[in-house]
């Protein structure tokens, strides 16, 4: 190891050595008293630096030996071992390596994710605190009220709907220790999320229709409720004004299927495969600003963790068909 590289480990010590001598100097040629003294100054400054040397090359020779121990360790390793032994050793060592980077790239990939996330959401929480605004100066100019305050509260529910999208993307990267297996009534989770945005529903005049949900399935019920909010978020918001939204069950031999069918904009054939890709839009995401591509992302991860399955089924300009597989008790005990 060379000087230069033992300097560049101790530089911090150095440049603290550096400071304490400027300010002892400052100091001294700052205080009339001390001003006349500057002999004195340049001697202590003198032997500062030769102190600070002898302990480097002290340190420096100190240093050199440990790395050559460590050396000389390692040929004796080498040379105690024969060729089995070592292939033994190399061979867990490369082992260890692997698994490590194999958990660093998943822990960057997981954080990859919320910050890409974390940046559409920023953008997107502008515009309804924009249209806030722009409503705010609006008031003292319109009578009619009743529809302001429904523009209000369609607006707040937007972002108190994208704060909770936010917190529970920051969790994803750790949701497999946030697992609480439950039975979860369909029906409940549904009407909660119908009851949360219900302003959404009102201001956009859209005509609900939820039939008989009388289904009982083991899963987490935080996260399921979420997600279907998600999807039923991107129904209204797909959806034209005065449109359709169903909401039902279908049930066959591997299990029960959640559907939510709006009849708005729907989905372009060449977008479907790509829908549940991380950040993709499509031709509609386009075409509403409002779009940021995670939602169905992070929903696909968080449902085959829990071994549901979602998929989507739609034509262009009639409808958009989201629905949650859950399948039978049997396919449950792979939950992770």
């Amino acid at each position: 190891m060379s000087l230069l590289t033992y300097l560049r480990e101790v530089k911090v010590f150095l440049i603290l050595i550096i400071f304490i001598m400027l300010i002892v100097d400052v100091t001294m040629l700052l205080d009339p008293n001390l001003s006349n003294s500057v002999d004195t100054l340049i001697y202590i400054n003198i032997l500062s630096i030769l102190s600070v040397v002898i302990f480097i090359f002290i340190g420096y020779g100190n240093y050199k030996k440990k790395i050559k121990k460590i050396i000389n360790s390692i040929h004796n390793i080498r040379e105690e071992h024969d060729d089995l032994e070592r292939d033994y050793i190399y061979k867990n060592v490369k082992h260890l390596i692997e698994e490590n980077e194999k958990e660093v790239d998943s822990l960057r990939n997981e954080l990859e994710d919320i910050n890409d996330y974390m940046t559409n959401w920023i953008h997107e929480v502008k515009i309804p605190i924009s249209v806030l605004q722009i409503i705010g100066k609006r008031v003292n100019e319109i009578d009619d009220s009743r529809e302001l305050s429904k523009q209000i509260n369609s607006e707040v529910s937007r972002i108190d709907k994208l704060v909770e999208q936010a917190m529970y993307s920051s969790r994803a990267g750790n949701y497999n220790s946030d697992f609480i297996i439950n039975e979860v009534k369909l029906e409940q989770a549904v009407k909660e999320v119908i009851k949360k945005n219900k302003y959404q529903f009102i201001y956009n005049k859209i005509d609900l229709n939820v039939n008989q949900l009388n289904k009982t399935v083991l899963t987490d019920k935080k996260w399921i409720t979420h997600i279907i909010e998600l999807i039923i978020d991107n129904a209204i918001k797909y959806s034209h004004m005065g449109g359709k939204i169903e909401i039902y069950l279908k049930e066959n031999e591997k299990g029960c299927e959640l559907h939510i069918k709006d009849y708005g904009m729907g989905i372009v054939p060449q977008d479907i495969e790509r829908v549940f890709d991380k950040g993709f839009t499509g031709e509609n995401g386009r075409k509403k600003t409002k779009s940021t591509g995670m939602g169905l992302y992070i929903s696909k991860k968080i449902l085959n963790k829990l071994s549901h399955d979602i998929n989507v089924i739609s034509t262009p300009n009639e409808f958009c068909d989201v629905y949650i597989t859950f399948y039978n008790l049997s396919d449950y005990f792979n939950v992770t």
